[in-house]
């Protein structure tokens, strides 16, 4: 079967990433986490001293982007890839809530996405590939042959968001991570460069009230049609 490319945009905390990986695993294809990737330039930036208090300073970020770094690397233990910023292992620290407070700001910088943008188009050139963030079917991968895109009420995203880091044993407040979650779908929808839309041709997922097992199933099913119906046009034009 042809390789294709599925690019997977949405809102923050709707469970993009888990969907990607599960079809990426079940279908052999390499998992790639955009949204990840500009966590990672978030973690840098707060550890670099670009973050003044509320305060970033960009043309700093600007000049050390060439110094940034990002890789994925299969963790043998969960069978998933794990986020690497200049070799070092950041899946963790990435999903910290500050790295969460600051990441929108840091993706609304025109360079940041451009150099991002082209490191994940390097990362996809020979297909095979599910990548799940904010502008992948509008701006990485306008042309890929199957786009989801995802929504889910902010409350109820806020909630898995704090279930998780309360699973993770980490401290969280609901309140706080509901005004997070608006936040940031304020700023992605409202940036400058690539603002978070749906591609008219993506299928539209609300998955507030779907399971991640029935998600699953939605998602395969969307993936087995796309192929089918790429096999069909194909014999159609050979025959």
């Amino acid at each position: 079967m042809k390789k294709i490319t599925i690019a997977i945009d949405g809102f923050s905390s709707c469970g993009k990433s888990t969907m990607a990986k599960d079809l990426a695993h079940d279908i052999g294809y390499i998992y790639i986490d955009s949204g990840a990737m500009y966590r990672a330039v978030t973690l840098y930036a707060l550890e670099h001293g670009i973050f003044k208090g509320e305060d970033m300073d960009a043309e700093k970020l600007r000049e050390e982007m060439d110094d940034i770094r990002i890789s994925f690397r299969l963790n043998p233990e969960t069978g998933r890839p794990d986020t690497y910023l200049n070799g070092v292992n950041v899946e963790a620290r990435i999903r910290s809530m500050e790295v969460s407070a600051r990441v929108s700001p840091i993706a609304t910088l025109d360079f940041v996405r451009k150099a991002m943008v082209a490191q994940q188009q390097a990362m996809g050139k020979d297909k095979g590939i599910v990548m799940d963030g904010r502008d992948i079917g509008t701006t990485v991968f306008p042309d890929a042959e199957l786009k989801i895109f995802v929504t889910a009420s902010p409350e109820i995203r806020a909630k898995r968001r704090y279930d998780e880091l309360k699973a993770k044993g980490e401290d969280a407040s609901l309140d706080e991570i509901l005004d997070n979650v608006k936040q940031r779908d304020y700023i992605d929808q409202h940036r400058a460069t690539s603002p978070l839309r749906q591609a008219p041709d993506a299928i539209l997922l609300d998955n507030s009230h779907l399971t991640i097992a029935q998600q699953k199933k939605w998602l395969k099913e969307q993936y087995l049609r796309t192929c089918e119906r790429l096999a069909a046009s194909a014999q159609e034009e050979t025959a």
